[in-house]
């Protein structure tokens, strides 16, 4: 086993770069917050659902130095890559089996963390065994490191390290296009193989609407199934280029929020059908990475 560690910069490096041998990489499960309210005078208490919290990761390891003065320099470096004031992405690898051939990545999902407790170096003459502990920052999912663009681009490519098994991709050549000639009365679908939904105000989510023709009294596009909008309340020219990102909206590199009705697509897990509204065609594009549980 190894483990993969990327800096926000882009930096990467393994563990097994400064020999220290991964013996597990335990990912627990989402941590439940569940909110209730009590009524005076009635028995129990009312659910009113749960949200997400963190998540851990736990990473036993140990290490054999050349001599015992290469234990504490194999401990620094350990340290040098691990401790960092900014979390990092993580990404597991594995053997197909036990001690048997080389340490292939598991998957194309990875994991944004930071160190979550302090650890120490358990000395046994020239090995040293320890555990490392990370919690998720900011949301707990595991996320694709590729994004809908890049298989609108370039396919589903095993070779490119991006994609693996268990990631809910299907071979329906229609789930792999993500850029549509959207017509008036016609709908079209967007797929996301995660199985967390996609909210522009917590997860990556771009949507470009351009070549809009036919809108003389403003623009909607619409998702039935999770009956989501982005509405713009001005009439649109098929020269301008709309991109939603996250939750900022501009026309033509300039602000553009005060002309919508300030809503936002969402994307459920599987199949969505999407129209547009007050034009007669228009070219949408979806950029957006997946999430799983």
């Amino acid at each position: 086993m190894d483990v993969q560690i990327t800096r926000m910069n882009g930096q990467t490096m393994k563990l097994s770069d400064i020999n220290v041998q991964v013996q597990d990489f335990r990912v627990g499960s989402i941590e439940m917050r569940p909110t209730y309210i009590d009524v005076e005078g009635a028995s129990g208490r009312i659910s009113t659902g749960s949200t997400y919290g963190v998540r851990n990761i736990t990473v036993p390891f140990y290490f054999k130095a050349q001599d015992l003065l290469d234990v504490a320099i194999t401990r620094d470096k350990l340290f040098e890559m691990i401790l960092s004031t900014e979390p990092f992405y993580v990404r597991e690898l594995r053997r197909l089996e036990y001690q048997n051939g080389d340490n292939l990545i598991v998957s194309g999902k990875r994991y944004k963390v930071n160190t979550s407790s302090t650890f120490d170096i358990d000395q046994q003459l020239k090995y040293g065994f320890g555990e490392l502990e990370f919690e998720t920052a900011d949301l707990p999912f595991a996320e694709s490191i590729g994004k809908s663009s890049d298989i609108q681009r370039d396919g589903v490519n095993p070779g490119s390290g991006l994609w693996g098994a268990g990631m809910g991709i299907i071979s329906d050549p229609a789930s792999r296009v993500y850029k549509h000639k959207a017509v008036a009365g016609q709908r079209f679908q967007i797929f996301n193989p995660g199985n967390i939904p996609v909210h522009p105000f917590e997860q990556e989510l771009k949507i470009t609407i351009s070549d809009v023709a036919g809108s003389t009294a403003g623009f909607m596009l619409k998702n039935h199934t999770n009956l989501s909008t982005a509405t713009i309340t001005s009439a649109l020219y098929i020269t301008d280029t709309i991109i939603y990102s996250g939750p900022n909206i501009g026309r033509n590199g300039l602000s553009f929020l005060r002309n919508t009705k300030k809503d936002f697509i969402e994307l459920v897990p599987g199949w969505n059908t999407l129209e547009v509204f007050n034009c007669t065609s228009a070219t949408i594009e979806f950029d957006f990475r997946f999430y799983y549980k």
